[in-house]
């Protein structure tokens, strides 16, 4: 047992919340832990019973930690952490990668991450021992989330790292921007497009929040050109803003990176490059260089490794 701010729980709950928050699932994590589903549930709403606070946000199809979640993970992980040391204090296993570690990666929404899956996936092959904690962000909250140490490491696009002295980066993914129109539109047939073409259209755009970069740069651009955006409306995402792009109700700008390759059968809508770009949208991998835990610069090295793309 465990006494923390006068709370008595087990450390194998613990090690039970560890497990399904890094697994996103508590079907998953039941199946690692060997344990039924039931019960590893009952066991999670204990332990929230007993701090007083949820620590997970449940939905149908998904599960995601608050941010009393966010702050218990990482000071349970502290704790494990301390216990293993212990454990291991006089059999002379001291070798620090050999202990359970966590990674907490911030990476884009909307985008197509497969490239990321992968490397986690094979790093953790390598290392057993590691446990990765993934979680979606604005391209700002990655920077200040990497700043403050909510994130070890983050996948964002490398305009926002030009004055970074503490950040190391790798170019990871080749990205630029598109527009998407519907299948049918006059311009669907061209294989590239300039603003300039684009200054009678009618625009469905992201949300400033969620990307700030398209959203500044499509103005500035169209203001180059010397007419404003037109926009029909603004979306959260970038499903809802092709489904209406399908239905007629405008253009929308995207991100090569943000296509699986089935984007133009899913909706339909017809996909086509944007010229005059001269900013750099790719996506890049980033660690704080001032971080003191090796587990990460090897998380990062390996990347750089096996995963490096020339852009």
């Amino acid at each position: 047992m465990i006494d923390w701010n006068g709370v008595s729980m087990k450390l194998s709950t613990l090690t039970y919340f560890v497990e399904v928050a890094t697994e996103g699932s508590f079907t998953k994590a039941a199946q690692k832990l060997y344990i039924s589903q039931p019960t590893l549930s009952r066991r999670i709403q204990e332990l929230e019973q007993e701090i007083g606070g949820e620590l997970f946000i449940r939905r149908s199809h998904s599960l995601e930690l608050t941010p009393v979640g966010e702050q218990f993970l990482t000071k349970t992980n502290d704790i494990l952490d301390r216990v293993e040391q212990l454990t291991h204090l006089f059999d002379h296993q001291t070798d620090p990668n050999k202990r359970p570690q966590l990674i907490k990666i911030g990476y884009l929404p909307n985008f197509n991450m497969k490239k990321m899956y992968q490397l986690v996936d094979q790093f953790k092959t390598a290392h057993p021992n590691v446990k990765f904690l993934l979680k979606q962000d604005t391209p700002m909250d990655l920077v200040d989330g990497l700043a403050s140490g909510n994130y070890d490491f983050v996948f964002n696009l490398a305009t926002y790292f030009q004055q970074t002295d503490n950040f190391e980066k790798i170019p990871f993914q080749a990205n630029h921007l598109q527009v998407a129109l519907p299948i049918q539109h006059a311009l669907s047939h061209q294989k590239k497009l300039r603003f300039s073409d684009l200054n009678k259209e009618t625009f469905i755009l992201l949300e400033r929040q969620q990307s700030p970069i398209i959203v500044d740069y499509v103005i500035n651009q169209f203001i180059k050109y010397g007419f404003n955006v037109k926009a029909a409306t603004y979306v959260k995402n970038l499903d809802e803003g092709l489904a209406n792009v399908a239905l007629g109700e405008g253009l929308a700008f995207l991100y090569s990176g943000m296509d699986d390759g089935t984007l133009e059968e899913k909706y339909p809508i017809k996909i086509v490059d944007l010229e005059n770009e001269n900013s750099d949208q790719s996506i890049v991998a980033v660690f704080n260089t001032e971080t003191a835990n090796p587990m990460i610069r090897a998380f990062f090295k390996y990347a750089k490794e096996n995963f490096y793309q020339s852009i």
